[in-house]
């Protein structure tokens, strides 16, 4: 049965030797115990995801995970500022086909720019189209600037 489940990759920070030392036992049994944490990283323990992938260094590795949390981390605080956005000024966003959500997605917030291009002429970056007004909405509850596609900060 061991063979068959593969491995089960779990990057943490809690020693192994010490006061706080934990056994990967109960490091996982914790882990496993926090719903919210296991929907986000689904993903990566998705066989054609995991078993695609192949580090030959631990330091890799660690550097793999370290993207993919800063990469969640960063999902999630778009989600909260969109949610935030939403309960302080009572205003829903766009949804899924064109229906108001008070509960907006990271993904969600993703597809709505799927179109957009920007194009460079030189020093100068330019909008292929106009953003939309969902995609104003979007920026508006992100506390981004529309100008972020043609001044990027830097």
């Amino acid at each position: 049965m061991e063979e068959e489940a593969g491995c089960f990759v779990l990057l943490t920070n809690v020693p192994t030797a010490g006061d706080l030392a934990q056994s990967a036992r109960e490091i996982l049994t914790v882990y496993k115990e926090q719903h919210g944490t296991e929907q986000n990283y689904g993903f990566l323990k998705d066989p054609v995801i995991v078993k695609s992938l192949f580090l030959k260094k631990p330091e890799r590795i660690e550097a793999l995970g370290l993207v993919l949390l800063l990469a969640l981390l960063i999902w999630r605080l778009m989600e909260r500022a969109m949610r935030r956005h939403v309960d302080t000024t009572s205003t829903p966003l766009p949804g899924w086909d064109k229906k108001a959500t008070e509960r907006p997605t990271a993904f969600m917030m993703v597809t709505k720019f799927v179109g957009v291009i920007v194009l460079k002429l030189g020093h100068d970056r330019q909008l292929a189209r106009p953003l939309s007004v969902v995609q104003q909405h979007y920026l508006t509850a992100l506390d981004v600037p529309a100008t972020c596609f043609t001044r990027p900060a830097g």
